[in-house]
């Protein structure tokens, strides 16, 4: 098996360090345009497995050595939503992420990211956000920082989260986990499954528990639970907290079991920092998020224009 990058690799790096993220829908996408492109053998349905088991184990590889990866995460808020993020391990702080960013576009995110991860609930009205701006004298209109916090969702920086406020996409927090962890620590958590970072996530019933568990954790837990329970002789209804076994919250539970599809556990990374401070977090929000995800058509035109290009270099 080659360990060469190809063409169709390449261009897919080339995709990730010009939009940073992609949801499944938009990956699948992207894949389908390469595979017509490049005649690649890549099963219709099928897609998403080709591209973590095969083509993102060699592309890793290859890029890792330039301090960036592409990773597999789970949504905080939206436990169905999967993205495939281009993350650079050795810039931690949102302001060296990328050039295209001003100086006023960081001053921006680093407020909505201090108002969001110091809330309570994990999220912030974008009013706040404006009103945080001026507080520190940063000249503003309320036309522009709206334009800023729309490039702010098509990026995958933040995602709408419950009655109109903000939360940090996934990408934000696999991307800005350790600057987040040396920063915050004592507003965050570690979810008790993965043991990654998390800021928004499901609360134990019991009030002298600190336990917190990612939504996507807590759906293949408690989906493993329900499958032991049905398999078992002994009927039993409740869900019991991972540590302290006290029934978890039932509407929780019927929510993920209800509307979850169970993934299976290696699609996230585990972090290795230990957070130890208890935090607060929301209960569950269910309905789709509001985002304005990146249309990729534009990729599918570049893609085949530069196939008729080639097409007419051989002619």
């Amino acid at each position: 098996m080659s360990t060469a990058l190809e063409d169709y690799h390449k261009q897919l790096i080339q995709y990730f360090l010009r939009d940073g993220a992609y949801n499944e829908k938009e990956m699948i996408d992207l894949l389908n345009a390469l595979r017509d492109r490049y005649k690649l053998k890549i099963t219709i349905k099928d897609e998403i497995r080709t591209f973590t088991n095969v083509f993102l184990p060699l592309i890793n590889k290859h890029i890792n050595q330039y301090g960036i990866e592409i990773k597999q995460v789970t949504s905080e808020e939206y436990e169905n939503n999967i993205y495939f993020v281009c993350i650079q391990n050795f810039k931690p702080q949102f302001v060296k992420m990328d050039c295209s960013y001003t100086e006023k576009e960081a001053a921006v995110f680093e407020k909505l990211l201090e108002l969001v991860i110091t809330n309570d609930d994990k999220c912030v009205a974008p009013r706040e956000v404006f009103e945080g701006i001026l507080a520190n004298d940063l000249k503003m209109t309320q036309k522009e920082f709206g334009e800023i916090m729309a490039r702010f969702h098509r990026d995958k920086w933040i995602e709408s989260g419950p009655d109109n406020t903000v939360i940090l996409h996934a990408r934000a927090i696999l991307e800005m986990q350790s600057f987040i962890m040396d920063t915050y620590r004592d507003f965050i958590y570690n979810c008790q499954i993965c043991t990654r970072l998390l800021i928004r996530g499901l609360i134990c019933s019991n009030s002298s528990c600190d336990v917190h568990i990612h939504r996507s954790c807590a759906a293949r837990y408690f989906h493993r639970l329900s499958n032991s329970t049905s398999n078992s002789t002994t009927k039993k209804t409740a869900y019991p907290c991972p540590v302290c076994k006290q029934e978890w919250n039932k509407d929780d539970v019927v929510s993920i079991l209800k509307t979850n599809n169970v993934h299976d556990g290696n699609d996230t990374e585990r972090s290795t920092g230990t957070i130890h401070k208890k935090q607060r977090t929301s209960k569950t929000n269910d309905h789709n998020n509001g985002i304005n995800n990146r249309s990729i058509r534009s990729t599918h035109r570049q893609i085949r224009n530069e196939s008729d290009d080639d097409d007419d270099d051989d002619n």
